[in-house]
């Protein structure tokens, strides 16, 4: 109950912002300063997803218009009250909950080359099998970093793999985090549009070389990047083949991953002992 009238909040909160808009709306791709502060407005890309994603909820709205003219922060918490709600039945039953709704993923974060990618993989430092939780993307030390959807800035700091990080809420369960950054462009706290500049690659804590290391988290489990941005797509384009390739995203399927460009070395176990073999007394001449 307490789900639904969250929802029924933020729908009245949409009703409001599509009553006050004169006109058609066009958002620009990045932040714009407006009365009372800098707001960040969603590309109409972005709003006609949302607004396929609410209809069965909120079908009584003139939801493209509306969508697209509130601000970033009501857009992250539409996403999660309607993550909740869709979740709750999938909790009560003990059942997996559903993919989140990828679709506001919109752009890709950095236009370099992938380096290394999501899961098993040898660790370059201590020669290992480590999981890796994210995709390396190598480019040259400053190349802009961009916000890959729409969201909230949850941290925007120094913490000790990392190095210089970013991370992005962009509502529903799904959190983006940029690593390694050479410098950061916005503060926790700011609403970014999807595509807007919000640090430059470096090599900052853990790393060893320039690359920016991306990650996408649903809920707090780290996924492949490269299939869900692929997912998100689908989710715009096509919902029937999304259902479909959501099942890559799943903990059993990701957990088994290997990096495909440093796969981790099989270590040749040693030999076992045979089975009821003969004690060799050693003090015998």
């Amino acid at each position: 109950m307490r789900s639904v009238r969250r929802l029924a909040a933020v729908a009245v909160a949409l009703a409001a912002a599509a009553a006050v808009t004169p006109g058609p709306t066009v958002a620009p791709a990045a932040a714009t300063p407006l009365a009372g502060g800098p707001v960040a407005l969603m590309p109409p890309s972005t709003a006609q997803a949302l607004s396929l994603h609410l209809a069965p909820w909120l079908g009584w709205l003139p939801l493209p218009r509306a969508v697209a003219a509130v601000p970033v922060e009501l857009l992250v918490s539409v996403r999660d009250a309607v993550a909740d709600v869709l979740e709750r039945p999938s909790a009560l039953l003990g059942l997996t909950a559903p993919i989140p709704d990828l679709s506001i993923l919109t752009a890709s974060p950095v236009p370099g080359v992938e380096s290394s990618g999501f899961g098993w993989r040898r660790d370059p430092f201590h020669h290992r099998a480590k999981f890796h939780k994210g995709t390396d993307f190598r480019a040259d030390r400053g190349t802009p970093v961009y916000a890959a959807g729409a969201g909230v800035v949850l941290i925007a700091g120094r913490q000790h793999g990392y190095g210089n990080v970013i991370y992005v809420d962009h509502g529903g369960g799904v959190i983006t985090r940029y690593g390694h950054l050479s410098k950061i462009e916005i503060r926790a706290g700011d609403a970014v549009a999807a595509a807007t500049l919000i640090g430059r690659v470096g090599a900052t804590g853990r790393a060893t070389g320039p690359h920016l290391h991306f990650e996408v988290r649903l809920d707090g489990r780290a996924v492949d990047p490269t299939a869900a941005l692929h997912v998100a797509e689908l989710q715009r384009t096509d919902p029937a083949a999304a259902r479909l390739a959501a099942w890559t995203l799943l903990p059993a399927v990701q957990d088994q991953r290997t990096d495909r460009h440093d796969p981790p070395r099989r270590v040749r176990g040693k030999r076992p002992e045979r089975r009821h073999a003969p004690v060799r007394d050693r003090n015998r001449v």
